[in-house]
């Protein structure tokens, strides 16, 4: 019963994205963007693993800038000297998290639990921009979903495997008990002025720092951390998109007839005050390990725009995130963006 609940609701929230109208948009600003994301560790050609964070998708509509309902204004509400350009986002996702050995059936007691999360989420985003590329970006989010069986992990992963021709993992009999998620998050960019690092005028730099907050019963941790770019008009965004709880970069971008890119590099320190992933279930017992609370993400990529496309791809370094774990775990992140 609860699975076809699920179901049904992953598929009117595709609806909801495919056929929900925009608000007007402002008098010479672009429409929606369209974002699909795919992170796994399929991509981590020089280990080939396939364990820990092992797949993430998420896709999402991002809405022209606008005029908020007051009611979103009043709960997104940061002092400024400066009226921000506004947009909104409706997005669906889903995630999933196995231990290293996922051909042995029975429960690992030293490595992470299997997990599935499926989830909605909805976000507002404020701009403030300045001259010479320098800004600022807020965006305020929230996830509502499911971890369990509910979530469907098995069967996304199950149909990921025999797309790649990798065999099925035995062990998800295992994985956490169904458990409603709500998250509460915030996140702020600030983006510097571009510089010219090189000799060659059509080259720009700069440095993007952010913070980031999440509140609820899946994730509560706090990261801080800054993404290096250079490249050309890296005016365009705030930095790569990745699916949370990852660094945080920007959903919406500037549309560009040119080509145009940038290479990334950045580091994230996060401290975790919980991971339900690696804590166990909240109300049940359940499979758990021993949480290292201090995380270090680092980041590496490309980004290009083209039209009204921007493409990106990152891989991405994580430390170990828990007592038993040994080895930095390592997986790729695609994203597809378009605008109409």
């Amino acid at each position: 019963m609860v699975r076809t609940i699920i179901l049904r609701g992953i598929l009117y929230g595709l609806g909801l994205l495919l056929f929900f109208p925009s608000p007007p948009a402002r008098a010479d600003e672009e429409g929606p963007v369209w974002l699909l994301q795919i992170e796994n560790d399929y991509f981590a050609w020089l280990t080939n693993t396939d364990r820990h964070y092992t797949s993430g998708i998420r896709l999402l509509r991002l809405s022209a800038p606008t005029d908020l309902p007051r009611w979103v204004d009043a709960i997104t509400f940061v002092p400024s000297d400066a009226d921000p350009i506004q947009r909104w986002a409706f997005s669906i996702g889903h995630s999933m998290f196995t231990p290293d050995d996922t051909g042995e059936a029975a429960l690992i007691p030293d490595d992470r639990p299997y997990a599935g999360w499926a989830y909605f989420g909805f976000s507002v985003y404020n701009e403030y921009l300045r001259e010479r590329g320098a800004g600022r970006q807020d965006v305020f989010a929230v996830e509502l979903g499911i971890v369990g069986p509910s979530a469907l992990g098995k069967q996304f992963q199950d149909a990921h495997h025999d797309v790649v021709g990798r065999g099925s993992a035995d062990g998800w009999d295992n994985q956490l008990s169904d458990e409603p998620g709500l998250q509460l998050i915030f996140e702020r960019k600030w983006r510097s002025e571009s510089m010219t690092p090189t000799p060659v005028d059509a080259l720009e730099g700069d440095i993007v720092p952010h913070i980031g907050i999440s509140l609820g019963n899946v994730v509560t941790e706090i990261g801080v951390g800054a993404t290096f770019r250079v490249g050309r008009h890296l005016a365009a965004d705030f930095g790569p998109p990745r699916i949370r709880p990852g660094l945080p970069g920007s959903d919406g971008y500037q549309r560009r007839n040119a080509l145009d890119w940038y290479l990334f590099f950045g580091p994230e320190v996060r401290y975790v005050a919980h991971n339900i992933f690696l804590d166990g279930n909240t109300w049940k017992d359940s499979h758990s390990v021993d949480r290292r609370p201090f995380v270090l993400d680092t980041q590496v990529g490309l980004a290009l725009f083209f039209g009204g496309a921007r493409v990106t791809y990152t891989h991405v370094f994580t430390s170990p995130e828990f007592n038993e774990q040994r080895d930095w775990d390592q997986f790729g992140a695609f994203t597809v963006s378009w605008k109409f």
